[in-house]
Parts: C-alpha cells; structure tokens; sequence
C-alpha cells in the first residue's frame, strides 16, 4: 500500500490545514492523518522551540519576504506534497478523517483506511510534560488484514524563525545541528540540539506481547542543516475483534531539567464531554474552535505565575500588546457569558483555566516583559526580551492599561492584585512617557509605526488616537475605583487628571484630523496628520479602535457621529485606495501591509452594520466570514477575494478572537443560546 495523500484524505474539506492543538505550553499541529508536523515549547533563552520534519529557517534571508512567506508555509506544502509528519504512520488512503473528541488534555482523530482497518489517533500531554502520539488500529473485518507501519523519526530540532515581513530587527538563529541516537529497534532515541542547550527523549511501544521490532536505518549520527533521517517499516496483521496499539513519546528537556516549571493542574481523563450552547452551528465552530486555539496553542506558561501569549504557534510565535489585548477580551467575554453558553461543569472549568492565564498575562506584560527605553516594544520572544529594535508604536502602549482595566471590570474580586500592578509603577510610568512624547504645537501623540507595523507618512495616526482617549477614559476610572488601596502619588495618576489629559486629546484629535477628503468632498476623520494640515485618507483592517469610536464613547453627538460614519462608509469603499480589495464575492477591507481582503475587515464590516441596525450588510459579511473560514473556526491574515481561500498567513489568532467576540455580544441578537449541544472539545 502507498503513502497517504493529503489531498485524498480531506477531499471533503474545503480547505488547507493543519490539526492544530496545545496544552500546558506544549504546542502541535499535526496533518489530518495525526502524524506530527510541529511540537513546540518554551525555551527560557529563545522562546520558542520547534522540533518539525523540515529544514530550519535560513538566518540569512531574515530580509527576503519571499522567502519568509514560503516558509510560513512550510507546514501547508508539506501536506500537499502528501508527506507524512514524525511518530507513528499508518500506510493506506483515510477515508472520513476527523476531529472526534477535543478537550484541554488531548485530542482524538479517527478515520477508516481503505483496508478495512480502523485508526484511532490520540494527541496527549501527560502531567509530566510528555507529548504522547498514540496510535490505536482495529478491524471489523471477519479476516486478519495486514498494514505496513512506519515509525518515522525524520526531525529537526530548531528554534522558532521569528522571520517577519517588515523585520523589525533579526535575532540570530542558533545552527541547525541534530544529534541523534536511537536503539536499533526504536524503542527509545533522543534527539539534542548544543546550540539550544536543548533535547527531548523518546520512548515507542506496542501493546503487542511479543512486541513490534522495528529496524532503524540509522542510529546514531549528526545531521547539519537538514532533518535527521531515520525510519523503519513493519508490517503488521490487526485480527478480528482485536487490536494494536503503538505509542510514541516525546519529553522536552532545556539542559537536564524540563523545559518548564510545568503546572500541575491538567484535568483527568475521567471527565464528561464539554456540553456548549449556540443558535448557530457556525458562530459555534468560530467560538469554540478560537477558544480552544487561544488556550492551547497560544497561552506559554514561563514561571508558576507568568503566562506569554503568542498570536499563533507558527509565523509568529511572539507577543503583541496589540493581538495579546484582543486575544485576552475575547477570553473575559466567553467567561462573561459561560454560564449562558456552556453546562455548569464546563463553566467552572473553562472559568479557572481563563482567569489563570488572564492574570499570568497581566503578570507576564508588567513585570516580565522588558522596557529598556521605559516603552513596551514592538513585539517579545516568550521570555520577555524585545524581538525587535527599539520602534515607537504609540497603541501598544495603551493595551496592557486597558487589559488592567478590563480585568478588574470582569472579575472586581481581583481588586488586591490589580493594586499590586497598579502600586509597583509601570503604569505611571508608561502614562509619564506618553505624556512627554506629547507634541507641544498640536497637542497630538507621535507613533514610529501604524498597528499594521508599517511606517507612517506622517507621525499622528487617528485610531491610536481614539484608543489613548478611552485608555486614559478607562485609567481614570479604574484609579477612581481601586481607591485608597494604591495609596499613589496624586500628580501622577489622579482621575480627574488623566479625565483632563483625556479631553485634551479628544480636541486635539477633532481639530487636527477632521478635513475635507478630496476623494469623497467630505468632512471626515483623516488616516494621519501632519499635525499642520496636511492629512492622508486610508483605513485599515488593523484599525480596529475607529470602528470603536461610537461604543467607547469618543464621538456621541450627531455631528460627530456623522464625521464618523462618513470615514467608515469611505473606509468600507472602493474609494480607500490601498485598503479595499472589492473584487470578487469575498472583497473587503484589508491592508497595504498584505494587499487583498482581511477577515479582520470582514469584522468591522460585521459589527458596523450591527451598529448601524444594517441587517442585510450584517449577512453579507457573516456570508463571507463564514465562506473565509477554516474547518477548525479560525481564520488567516489574507484571503483571495474571488475564492475566499488564505493567501497570507494561516495560522493568526487575532480575527478569529474579534470575530468570536463579535459573536458573543450578539449584537444584532443572531446568535442566542440554544438548545444544548454536546461538542467535539
């Protein structure tokens, strides 16, 4: 029997992907067949560790966007190429392979082989931080029937590339160098990387009595710039009414330790399917699948108290402030509404696993996250440590404060250690710098980039400015609500000073961005300002805080308001030149940054017409949210407007977390829990 086709197993599935699932800081993806293709962890030097089938990343092509688009995705070729990943793999066409059961301590794959043969694949993270691929096969045939076996141990123990499209300053690569060893009957091989200070060992058995000996090629020896090469095949007969049961395990080690101090607190096997409840199958799929991708494949526990979260496991493995906040709210809305949309016990435990990574994040972005030019950075290797050079982006300042504020609003109980944060200083510091970076002339707020990370024309953009209105807003009542319990300096943070910065801003934004576009010959808010009158006309997928301006509250007189819905309505147009992509049935909102349509613009597009009460503009963007969308509920960076097929980025946590959060705020009231329904996580 032949090798599996990717493209023969997912025939009915309407696009490329990976199974992607995480646990406790170990993340994997895997193929639609449960071999493995990514298994990633934390490395407290790097951040960051991949062992994958492939080469390394070039470290001399950081500069070369070509490249790095090719090797994001790498994963996705791979599959295409019908190659198989490490572990265990079963010979033979699947048939119907799918995602049967997930929860936050494995994830079980089943599908037939043309043979007549059964496999069951389960995906697990033991409580000692041990990766487990374990591979059930069985027959309802009234005969024996024979399949041949490859443990395939073809692996290349790398850190993660970090290569970005507008490089923000390269960290050198550690040389790809593999060592490995192995028993010739592959029960046991290790793999170590000196570069990384890094290893894992592996273990392989077969619930056969006498045993499954497989015979390695190669043993020991070092492989440079490319994966080891080492594979063994046996065939094996699955009797009737019988089966066999191979396991593989991997166990990550950072020098002669574990690579984490890694939590005790995964649940047991023993306990009932996840119960959830939705109107809509697909706003179900989006929510479910975002929350499961959030919590398992994004959130890397560094310490017993401090949680990373990355905004996807493959093309980008850092932290954002700007992804991070979003990724976090859409975490506090589902555990705002757990109890209307989940059973009791799956309420409580999604409730704890969402508040202990809502506070290890706060931890991790005060007091783990480095500022040696007093601003938050770009973006952070999982350790803390900027990945970039020192770029003043004026929004990232303001999310950590408002991902402060949201906490305290969702779950007041934590009012002790949103003071603690609060008493040790960061925040009036981060609020002292802004202000001294203030323009005296204009009274507006200097940015080194847009949230796309592209370089501005001009140095005032407006959503940044929107958002350090309502972060100042929303400072000032959290200070006012903490009370005495920060016992702080009063000229540094009293409410009715930062209430008083806050209005400033609001006149210095309405007097410096509101002009004439000369596309549309209407009053509307600019994209940037020389702060001197003269403007640049655009919006963007990534400027999320404009379409918030109504709720937040920066605009609420009709005159305003109009001002507003004028720049949305151009926004939103084929007249944004560089920022709409309107061909084909999924043209939308997008970026110069990636050029073509964004889901994150077929969320604004969504929640604009939610706000506006528009309801066939609110199902012509849920038609195409729902045509953009992967198998598993989330979402690309990118889409092609004629297919709705990804074109940048695959793995991006980002518009799956708006769109889910959209959803859940129901504004529209499209999405109502409905009658219980038992779910795959």
């Amino acid at each position: 029997m032949g090798s599996w086709s990717y493209q023969e197993a997912t025939a009915s599935s309407p696009r490329l992907k990976t199974i992607d699932w995480g646990s406790n800081g170990r993340i994997i993806s895997t193929d639609r067949a449960g071999t493995i293709l990514y298994l990633g962890f934390y490395h407290p030097q790097h951040g960051i560790a991949v062992i994958s089938p492939y080469e390394q990343f070039d470290g001399a092509r950081f500069y070369d966007p070509t490249y790095v688009r090719a090797y994001r995705k790498r994963m996705l070729q791979w599959m295409q190429d019908g190659k198989p990943g490490f572990g265990v793999h079963i010979h033979g066409k699947p048939v119907d392979a799918a995602v049967t059961a997930r929860d936050r301590r494995q994830i079980q794959l089943d599908y037939e082989l043309d043979s007549g043969i059964h496999v069951r694949r389960v995906l697990s993270v033991e409580t000692t931080g041990e990766v487990r691929q374990t591979t059930a096969l069985s027959t309802a045939s009234s005969q024996a029937v024979s399949v041949p076996v490859t443990l395939n141990l073809g692996m290349s123990f790398n850190r993660a590339s970090y290569g970005q499209l507008t490089e923000g300053g390269p960290i050198p690569i550690p040389k790809s160098e593999n060592v490995f060893k192995a028993a010739r009957d592959g029960s046991s091989f290790s793999l170590h990387n000196p570069n990384l200070g890094a290893s894992v060992e592996g273990r392989v058995w077969c619930s056969s009595p006498e045993g499954i000996a497989f015979d390695l090629d190669v043993t020991e020896k070092t492989f440079y710039d490319e994966p080891v090469k080492a594979e063994s095949t046996a065939v094996v007969e699955i009797a009737p009414g019988s089966g066999l049961t191979f396991t593989v395990s991997f166990l990550p080690q950072i020098g002669n330790s574990l690579s984490q101090q890694f939590r005790q607190d995964i649940r047991s096997n023993s306990r009932q399917p996840c119960k959830w409840r939705f109107q809509d199958a697909a706003a179900s799929k989006i929510v479910l699948g975002n929350l499961e991708y959030v919590l398992g494949n994004c959130m890397i526990p560094i310490s017993d108290k401090s949680t990373c979260v990355i905004t996807d496991h493959v093309a980008l493995p850092l932290g954002w402030n700007r992804d991070n906040y979003w990724q976090i709210r859409f975490l506090l809305e589902v555990y705002k509404n757990l109890n209307k949309i989940a059973d009791a016990t799956t309420a409580k435990e999604y409730s704890e696993e969402i508040l202990r990574n809502v506070k290890g994040h706060l931890h991790w972005v005060f007091r783990d996250a480095q500022r040696p030019h007093r601003f938050w950075h770009r973006s952070y290797v999982a350790n803390g440590v900027p990945k970039d050079r020192p770029i003043f982006q004026l929004d990232q300042q303001c999310y950590p404060l408002l991902e402060l504020c949201d906490y305290f609003e969702f779950v007041p109980e934590t009012k002790e250690f949103v003071s603690e944060i609060v008493r040790e200083g960061t925040v009036a510091d981060i609020v002292d710098l802004l202000e001294s970076r203030q323009d005296s002339e204009s009274g507006l707020f200097p940015t080194d980039e847009t949230p796309g990370d592209d370089p501005v024309e001009f140095p005032f953009h407006f959503s940044s400015h929107v958002l350090l209105w309502y972060t100042f807003t929303r400072l000032a009542r959290l200070i006012e609500a903490l009370g005495d319990s920060i016992n702080i300096d009063a000229s540094k943070l009293h409410p009715s000073r930062l209430r008083n910065l806050a209005q400033n801003i609001f006149s210095a934004t309405m007097k410096h961005f509101v002009s004439v576009n000369p596309k549309t010959n209407e009053r509307m808010f600019a994209y940037l300002t020389s702060g001197a009158g003269r403007h640049v006309f655009y919006h963007d997928a990534n400027d999320i805080p404009t379409l918030f301006a109504p709720e937040w509250g920066f605009v609420n007189t009709p005159e305003d308001i109009a001002i507003w819905t004028r720049a949305m309505e151009f926004g939103l147009s084929s007249a944004n030149e560089g920022g709409f992509y309107g061909d084909g049935p999924y043209g939308g909102l997008g970026s110069v940054h990636t050029r073509g349509p964004w889901p994150l613009g077929y969320f604004q597009e969504l929640v604009f017409a939610e706000m506006r009460g528009d309801l066939q503009a609110r199902e012509q963007a849920w038609r195409k949210i729902q045509g953009a969308m992967f198998p598993d509920g989330l979402f690309s960076e990118a889409v092609d407007g004629h297919t709705g097929e990804c074109t940048s980025k695959a793995w991006f946590s980002w518009p799956g977390s708006m769109i889910a959060s959209a959803l859940l705020q129901d504004r529209c009231g499209q999405v109502r829990p409905g009658d219980m329904l038992t779910s795959v996580i």
